[in-house]
């Protein structure tokens, strides 16, 4: 069977066209069912058991030959573990039996508000936050809980609850809320994404780093101190930053959303400047800073503000000798050996905003013969992406644009010496380069799934397109 997500052609011009998913059998493309649905709302995952729909806070799982409902629940989608449904339920996160929900394992993390983080560790273990730091064992249930500070109350006491989903393992991420967010923030363009999934009323959220594990102890930041700890939890020190003067200003700081780097002896807190408002989204919160420490003790090195305007850090990239980071109009970076902070103020006019470092896939730009050449980080600049979909150099003022949208690729599959790239106006195109040549494949491509010697494409009109790569 194969599963189309298709648009109505009587309603594809509209602003809101209708979605449609049809179930085909391959050997006869007969069509076996089909619904409705609309993708802001509505996810679906396909399972040995039978195909998942996730809607809002409701999991149904669907019989594939003629999607009966074999059952539902009113559930928050978290991820798979094996065959093991994870969901979060407030303050609750509980294991599932896929094929008849039976639950296997249940714990209360007993939060005054809801879970806000979700780092794996290994098939086995995850770090989730709330107004606490928690590892918990996916195959067991059993919970360890480290006290941590990661939320202040919303001073415009709007309320409301946002629910998020996100696979954990191995899986496509997921991602929806009942409400419309001030950005998607969870696409992966940080250096440690780490996915809400649950936001409380009238709270702050989400005033945490990633965790970093070095040898036998992990590292960690709330909103405000740094922490090193052991795999059972156990605290080994706790070094208080809150309300440190930077610089001789008279200002203090908050810690927010953070991104945690670890590179030999010295801890380095970026501080992006935001937090996740209940009904808001990712706003500005506090001043972006970075804070460095020895993580033989945790005493604090060095502190430093880096921006005086009201912007966040929307991603972070790390090199052998600074940490790189993007602001919306400009890149500071943060020098290793001697902690010397320089900034470029960039000019945007002509290429949009700065959305993320490439960090994530490897880019490539079509040359003039067809050909296709790798875009590469080097010790001048890191490449970075913008709203307007070009990829730039914002070394200079005035960013020099390394490919423009219509010339931007990305590779999407590979067999033996055959190489194929996506992209093009509105990622449409497809292209198979070979020895050399370079062969324009198709351009009405929505999506690309590689399936062993073969390439499975829908199309931008619904229809699927197999092609056979060959042995």
């Amino acid at each position: 069977m194969i599963a189309l997500d298709c648009i109505d052609p009587k309603t594809a011009k509209k602003k809101h066209p209708k979605h449609v998913l049809k179930i085909y059998r391959l050997d006869d493309k007969k069509l076996m069912w089909s619904k409705d649905y609309k993708p802001s709302e509505t996810k679906f995952q396909f399972l040995k058991q039978g195909i998942m729909e996730i809607d809002g806070k409701d999991i149904t799982i669907l019989n594939k030959k003629d999607g009966t409902k074999i059952w539902k629940n009113d559930l928050n989608y978290v991820g798979f573990v094996g065959d093991t449904l994870i969901a979060g339920d407030g303050d609750e996160i509980d294991a599932f039996n896929v094929e008849n929900c039976k639950k296997i394992w249940s714990c209360k993390m007993n939060t005054t508000y809801g879970v806000t983080h979700c780092q794996p560790i290994d098939n086995k273990w995850i770090y989730l936050v709330s107004d606490n730091l928690y590892r918990i064992n996916l195959l067991t249930g059993d919970m360890l809980k480290l006290k941590s500070k990661t939320g202040v109350e919303d001073p415009d006491g709007t309320g409301g609850l946002m629910y998020f989903a996100f696979g954990i393992i191995g899986y496509t991420t997921y991602y929806f809320s009942t409400r419309n967010l001030h950005q998607n923030y969870n696409t992966g363009t940080y250096t440690n994404d780490r996915q809400l999934f649950m936001m409380p009323s009238k709270k702050i959220s989400g005033m945490h780093s990633n965790v970093v594990s070095k040898g036998e102890l992990n590292y960690y930041a709330d909103n405000n101190s740094f922490m090193c700890f052991d795999d059972s939890l156990k605290l080994v020190y706790r070094t208080k930053i809150n309300n440190k003067k930077i610089n001789t200003k008279k200002y203090f700081i908050k810690e927010t959303r953070s991104e945690l780097i670890v590179r030999d002896d010295t801890a380095y807190v970026v501080n992006l400047g935001c937090g996740f408002y209940p009904t808001k989204g990712k706003k500005f919160y506090d001043f972006p800073h970075i804070s460095t420490f020895d993580i033989k003790d945790g005493k604090l090195l060095d502190n430093q503000r880096i921006a005086y305007d009201s912007v966040t850090i929307v991603s972070t990239n790390i090199n052998d000798t600074c940490i790189n980071m993007l602001l919306y109009n400009r890149q500071e970076s943060y020098r290793f050996a001697d902690r010397y902070m320089h900034y470029t103020n960039n000019d945007t006019s002509k290429v949009g905003h700065f959305v993320s470092y490439l960090n994530d896939k490897m880019y490539y730009v079509k040359n003039e013969d067809n050909s296709f050449s790798a875009i590469k980080s080097t010790e001048k600049y890191t490449p970075v992406l913008t709203t307007r979909g070009h990829i730039v150099d914002v070394s200079e003022r005035i960013p020099n644009i390394i490919a423009k949208k219509a010339n931007a690729f990305f590779q999407i599959a590979q067999l033996n010496d055959m190489y194929f790239y996506q992209g093009g106006k509105n990622d449409n195109e497809l292209w198979c380069f070979r020895s050399g040549q370079a062969t324009l494949v198709a351009e009405d491509v929505k999506q690309i799934l590689q399936n062993n010697d073969k390439l499975e494409i829908l199309t931008t009109t619904g229809k699927v397109r197999i092609i056979g790569l060959g042995k």
